[in-house]
């Protein structure tokens, strides 16, 4: 339809609505909208200001040829001019919305798929340790946990394996802070290093982390108040080094990833400390207290975590300066499995954590101690 057919109908048609005593703001909005929607249908890329005037124009016409009063509805004749024009638009985002909406549903199976290759892969290499002696055979199975270990986030069991493994050190009552801040912030790292390191998946996963640790400590009703810290300050560190990886990833980063990158790092420190407050929201009063104390403390003193991000935050601006390309990109949740499967996973992958961080505890106080006796004899 031409912009000259377009006039034409919106004359004839406010005629029509004139004689049927129909003229009023949003028949005049209707019949615009219409007809500057099929004439848009039929252009190319002329413009669309040109449609739109003619538009408004035929209307104004039109209302005095039917002996109409265009003060009174020329709102119509605008917001239906607007509407038309943009209808085009309209189709094309909402079908984009549609192919986005697929391929977030694609992405999330295809991460179901691959949780589920891992597990399958990972009892295959259990099911040939079993034929092998069992010194071989051990071995194998610590191998396969250690793997799953690693893959804690794709397989959904990050905070049932926290929960677990601060369940285990609080039992052991033994070193419980050092052990549940080697723990935590572990599982932090771990969890983000298996993706980009956005905004939104510093929340779920600090959330998760934070909140399986208070809650295994609540539930055993001690140590909440080393607990809570511990996990604060693991989930801190995790976090803080998981950003430190970023600045080698961002090598093969298009321009929008960099520039939404570099925004993510900025925000990391106080949606830290958000989701701390958040967790804190959900816990008793004990955990409570003692996370909003330190969530207060942190906004007031300058923390690793805080040059962490401001560091990789830099460096990720000046890669943007240098980067042209363009890019999508797209963040899912890990799917999971039956939950007494994935129980018994969680309480495998617990244990085998609190072992890794009392290792690295013991490492800790043999070094102290060999240091100090060096000393000594000096």
């Amino acid at each position: 339809m031409s912009e000259h057919q377009m006039k034409d109908r919106i004359v004839e048609e406010l005629k029509k609505a004139k004689e049927t005593g129909q003229i009023n703001t949003e028949k005049v909005r209707e019949i615009v909208r219409e007809a500057v929607s099929a004439a848009v249908a039929k252009t190319k890329d002329e413009g669309l200001r040109p449609v739109v005037k003619e538009a408004v124009s035929a209307v104004v016409d039109g209302l005095k040829d039917a002996g109409a009063d265009a003060k009174e509805t020329v709102e119509g004749a605008v917001e239906g001019a607007i509407a038309g024009a943009r209808s085009r638009e309209d189709q094309a985002v909402e079908a984009a919305r549609e192919e986005l909406r697929k391929l977030e549903k694609r992405l999330e199976d295809e991460k179901a798929r691959l949780a589920e290759d891992l597990r399958e892969g990972l009892e295959g290499a259990k099911e040939a340790g079993a034929t092998l002696s069992d010194e071989v055979k051990k071995r194998v199975e610590s191998a396969v946990t250690d793997v799953k270990l690693k893959s804690t986030e794709l397989l959904g069991l990050t905070e049932q394996t926290v929960k677990e493994a601060v369940k285990q050190a609080i039992e052991s009552g033994k070193d419980v802070k050092e052990t549940v801040v080697h723990i935590t912030s572990d599982a932090t790292e771990k969890a983000l290093k298996e993706g980009h390191v956005t905004a939104d998946r510093v929340k779920e996963i600090a959330d998760k982390v934070m909140s399986g640790a208070v809650e295994a400590a609540e539930e055993a009703g001690e140590d909440v108040k080393e607990v809570a810290r511990g996990a604060f300050e693991g989930a801190q560190k995790g976090i803080a080094s998981a950003v430190e990886s970023v600045g080698d990833k961002t090598k093969a980063f298009v321009h929008e990833d960099l520039a939404q990158t570099k925004d993510d790092l900025e925000a990391i420190e106080d949606l830290f400390i958000e989701t701390t407050r958040k967790v804190a929201r959900r816990s008793g009063e004990v955990a409570k207290d003692v996370l909003n104390d330190l969530a207060d403390q942190t906004k007031k003193t300058t923390s690793v975590l805080r040059e962490k991000t401001r560091h990789a935050a830099e460096a990720t601006a000046e890669r943007l300066k240098q980067a042209g390309k363009d890019a999508a990109k797209a963040t899912t949740k890990a799917a999971g499995k039956a939950a007494h499967v994935m129980a018994e996973e969680a309480k495998e992958l617990g244990k085998r954590s609190v072992d890794v961080a009392k290792g690295a505890i013991s490492g800790m106080w043999k070094g102290a101690k060999e240091a100090l006796k060096k000393e000594k004899g000096e």
